[in-house]
């Protein structure tokens, strides 16, 4: 089908899970058609298409000044590419794309993995009614009545296993670099930002009656300073069991294979998963909250997924540390390739959505 012509338009800000899941659905779909990422230039998603040797074609950021300059440059990057489908993961483009469908004659298709879910507004009923050719969702809580009766497939998060994978050489590295020496070691990876619920974490941790763990906190500030973090862990007396890495790590897979035991404690969103599946890939159990797509992914034996409460959080993790956490990281690393790699899940999408062209 390499005469078939593919533009995805990844319009958001920043290295987000959506932007994440929108850049493999592209990668999938450019193993059988040719592929260009419309972007806004020099944000992530044009950084990262760039880097991969994608085609791509700019277009302006429809949430910055005036809508007419965003559709124009929507409207010019169709000119230029001419393509049978197009697949967006925000309003803005998909309303634009609805707009010139019928000029350019391609199939609209859109990537729903926003935290405010699908909004049920009298437009977005008659867009998708009218002009959408079918809808990934990244969580099965986003079947309401606007999409009900459109094609749909559910895809939770994708993860590339071979980039994610055991390594027991970056295992005993960054474990000898936390001085872990015998104890666990219990990994959380993901932005310092209330949403990702941290401090639940901290508290958590405070409730468990045993010396033979270690928390590391991998993430960038964001919206959480990290200096606030290691004051909460002095107030609640386990600033010696907790470690906080604020750069970057470069092999992040290591990290995650030196790891017994992951959490994600997030209070909201996680309607993409993809770090609870990094984790998966790298052979590690998986404690998470509830919330969002987390507990249609994080299910017995090799996870749970309990509520964002700090009792119920701590017990969750404290029974884990005493299982045999080396057979869950097994377990979890065979349901993140036959469930959600990047091999596995690709025949999938291109024959939802290539079917449909």
């Amino acid at each position: 089908m390499k005469n078939l012509r593919a533009l995805v338009v990844l319009d958001e800000r920043w290295n987000s899970a959506l932007t994440d899941l929108g850049f493999k659905v592209a990668l999938s779909l450019s193993r059988e058609c040719n592929v260009s990422i419309a972007a806004i230039r020099d944000f992530p998603a044009w950084r990262r298409a760039k880097k991969e040797g994608i085609p791509l074609l700019e277009i302006a950021d429809p949430r910055k000044g005036l809508s007419l300059k965003p559709f124009l440059t929507f409207k010019r990057s169709l000119e230029k590419f001419k393509p049978n489908l197009v697949v967006t993961i925000r309003g803005d483009e998909m309303l634009f794309g609805a707009l010139l469908k019928k000029s350019f004659g391609y199939r609209l298709f859109r990537i729903h993995g926003n935290a405010r879910g699908v909004r049920n507004s009298l437009l977005n009923r008659f867009i998708h009614r009218k002009f959408v050719d079918g809808v990934i969702v990244s969580t099965k809580k986003f079947i309401n009545s606007v999409i009900s009766s459109v094609p749909k497939l559910t895809i939770h998060g994708i993860v590339d296993t071979n980039m994610f994978s055991f390594s027991e050489s970056g295992k005993r590295a960054f474990r000898k670099r936390l001085k872990v020496g015998e104890r666990k070691l219990i990994g959380v990876v993901g932005r310092l930002d209330p949403v990702k619920g941290h401090r639940l974490l901290l508290r958590a941790i405070s409730k468990l009656r045993r010396d033979d763990f270690v928390l590391a906190v991998v993430g960038e500030e964001k919206n959480t300073k990290l200096s606030e973090l290691k004051e909460l862990s002095k107030k609640l007396n386990i600033s010696d069991r907790v470690i906080f890495i604020g750069n970057r790590i470069e092999r992040i897979s290591d990290f995650m294979s030196a790891c017994d035991l992951a959490v994600v404690p997030s209070v909201g969103s996680e309607v993409v998963v993809r770090a609870p599946l990094e984790f998966m890939a790298c052979k590690t159990a998986v404690v998470s909250t509830n919330v969002g797509a987390l507990p249609e992914v994080i299910r017995p034996p090799f996870g749970v997924a309990v509520e964002p409460d700090e009792k119920k959080l701590s017990s969750a993790i404290n029974r884990f540390l005493d299982v045999d956490l080396e057979k869950l990281g097994e377990l979890a690393r065979e349901v993140a390739v036959e469930k959600y790699s990047f091999s596995s899940l690709s025949p999938v999408i291109n024959s939802f959505i290539l079917d449909r062209v």
